[in-house]
């Protein structure tokens, strides 16, 4: 059985079945293998790794925590935050915001698009445009969180830097509105998160786009896509302090270990430590090449592993209040034996949502799609788990609107 152990406890000779380092952005590093010496634990240390978990049946064993009572612990803490109530209520159906949503949705990609392409030609980052945008957004998450949510889960894995950059702006939107920011903090703090990554226009292709690992020096290359980013915005006229901190700040963690100036939790405001925990959820999320994305509910008990550590804990059990213990986009499977897609969060109980039904799980098919409303008093059913869409072979984005 596999355990988690600090990286303290490492010795040559020991397998390491997982560097549980999905917190650190672009990490791409082999994620297993047996440690053949002193050097590589070191490596694993510098990269800010501090627990990993060890495969005692292929390597040498010492004492650590199993896997099953991290997970059972992982469990245990996400039904704690199932307890707070939600704290989100919509002003508007779904599907009247929908529309709306999906406007701003395809603006949003178009515009992140156009200006990578224009500040890769050296051309200067023209503000106007953006702002407008970052304001319809606020406006849409105020109404109702769920239609630009959901339209988020519908990703394809060639397309990753557009959509994480505007997946990223929705969510610090949703976090904004939960934790009550006024709409001005909330616009600036939404325009951060879209323009975050605007300097990885500056990293080299063959970096950017490499398939395989990254060497240690690749990485350090990487890195630097922060340092581009929060220049190129202190270049831009009219941009506030509050957006270029946002960007600069959100692969910094609360223990240091983060970049590109390994600042300590209290030397980082609250709204980087907001897209630190967006981020690295949007990221563990996402199909990429190098990179299987977990389901959303099993990437919120990572999320809470990580937390008091690397991520700032009380703002991660707010994050998870907003978008709830089933975000959008969850497949949950229902006492019934019925798997459904969660499509609009819980306004009363969070464990209470919203759910297209699709499929059977024992008959193995699917079934007429139907609405079902898991907190009206009539409903008989309830969710069971949250599930992997691919244990039964279902793609999620044929059902997501």
């Amino acid at each position: 059985m596999k355990k988690k152990v600090s990286v303290d406890q490492l010795r040559p000779g020991m397998y390491v079945a997982d560097l549980n380092c999905d917190w650190i952005p672009h990490h791409n590093y082999q994620k297993e293998g047996r440690i053949p010496d002193e050097a590589t634990i070191a490596g694993i240390r510098k990269r800010g790794i501090t627990e990993v978990y060890i495969d005692p049946e292929r390597g040498l064993d010492v004492d650590g925590i199993p896997e099953t009572e991290v997970d059972r612990d992982n469990q245990s803490a996400l039904e704690v935050a199932a307890e707070l109530k939600p704290d989100q209520s919509a002003r508007v159906s779904t599907q009247q915001e929908l529309h709306k949503a999906s406007k701003l949705h395809d603006e949003a990609l178009g515009l992140v698009s156009n200006v990578l392409q224009d500040v890769k030609l050296g051309r200067p980052l023209e503000l106007d445009a953006f702002d407008e945008l970052s304001g319809g957004m606020v406006d849409s998450v105020l109404r109702n969180h769920n239609a630009l949510a959901c339209l988020g889960r519908i990703r394809q894995k060639d397309n990753y830097l557009l959509e994480h950059s505007v997946n990223l702006a929705v969510l610090m939107g949703i976090f904004g509105r939960s934790l009550n920011m006024d709409r001005d903090t909330m616009q600036q703090a939404v325009l951060g998160a879209m323009l975050h990554d605007i300097g990885k226009v500056m990293i080299p292709d063959d970096v950017l786009h490499k398939p395989g690992k990254l060497t240690e020096d690749e990485f350090a290359v990487m890195r630097q896509h922060v340092v581009h980013s929060r220049e190129l915005l202190k270049q831009t006229q009219g941009i506030s302090e509050l957006t270029i901190l946002v960007a600069a700040q959100h692969h910094e963690r609360i223990d240091g270990s983060g970049y590109p100036d390994g600042l300590h939790g209290c030397d980082i405001c609250r709204e980087g430590k907001m897209c630190a925990i967006a981020d690295v959820y949007d990221a563990i999320t996402a199909d990429r090449v190098y990179h299987k994305g977990l389901p959303p509910t099993a990437a919120m008990k990572k999320l809470l592993e990580w937390s008091g550590t690397h991520l700032e804990e009380h703002l991660v059990h707010r994050f998870i209040r907003s978008m709830g213990i089933y975000p959008v986009g969850s497949l949950v499977k229902l006492r019934s034996g019925r798997l459904g897609v969660v499509v609009e969060a819980g306004e009363k109980d969070q464990r209470t949502p919203i759910v297209k039904v699709i499929y059977h799980a024992t008959k193995r098919q699917y079934l007429p799609v139907e609405l079902l409303d898991l907190s009206k008093p009539s409903n008989q059913d309830e969710i069971v788990q949250a599930v992997d869409p691919e244990r039964y072979n279902i793609r999620l984005n044929d059902f997501m609107v």
